[in-house]
């Protein structure tokens, strides 16, 4: 609707429609407490972060878009997309320990933030100027699998089996949907 493009394809309608439902069980999951996490007063607000973070992603994806389709470059693009981010970070930062935090750990804070954001925006834009945003969107959505890995390097979450079922349901979907999408412009 953004981009003024029509109705979008049936299989696109489909597929986020199986994303959105495959959401709503990993959300059962996790209010259930079989997401590998004991379930508390901070998870609802977990989860409403979760759905706004998917949301402003997707918005994000068809912005750039939009910015791209108008002549904008990369760099261009990517000089301003944080502004928002960074405003909310500011109110939720704890002032009181972010300057002893970086002061000591400053060499992996800057690895971590090069390898994690600077390089796969970067790759991300260029996949947006050349792909639509759904397709993006499709690609982004086998993150969940790695994420889902990184649980084992943390000590307080146990892997939950309900949580990698969830996650291989939502790759399937995304890859399969990406593999479709090849087979049409093929």
């Amino acid at each position: 609707m953004i981009r003024r493009q029509g109705v979008p394809p049936a299989s696109d309608i489909v597929v986020s429609a199986s994303i959105a439902m495959i959401a709503s069980y990993m959300i059962w999951i996790s209010a259930s407490g079989n997401a590998g996490v004991e379930w508390g007063a901070r998870s609802s607000f977990g989860i409403v972060l979760a759905i706004v973070a998917g949301l402003s992603l997707a918005l994000t994806n068809v912005l750039v878009k939009l910015l791209f389709d108008r002549g904008f470059s990369g760099r261009q693009v990517l000089a301003h997309r944080f502004y928002g981010t960074i405003i909310l970070l500011l109110g939720l930062v704890d002032y009181s320990s972010i300057v002893p935090e970086i002061s000591q750990h400053w060499f992996a804070i800057a690895a971590v933030g090069v390898s994690t954001m600077i390089v796969p925006l970067l790759l991300i834009q260029q996949g947006i100027r050349y792909v639509e945003p759904f397709t993006v969107n499709m690609v982004l959505s086998t993150a969940p699998i790695i994420t889902f890995l990184f649980q084992y390097f943390d000590s307080r979450i146990v892997p939950s089996s309900h949580t990698f079922l969830g996650n291989i349901l939502i790759t399937a979907v995304a890859v399969s949907n990406i593999y479709l999408q090849y087979r049409r412009s093929a």
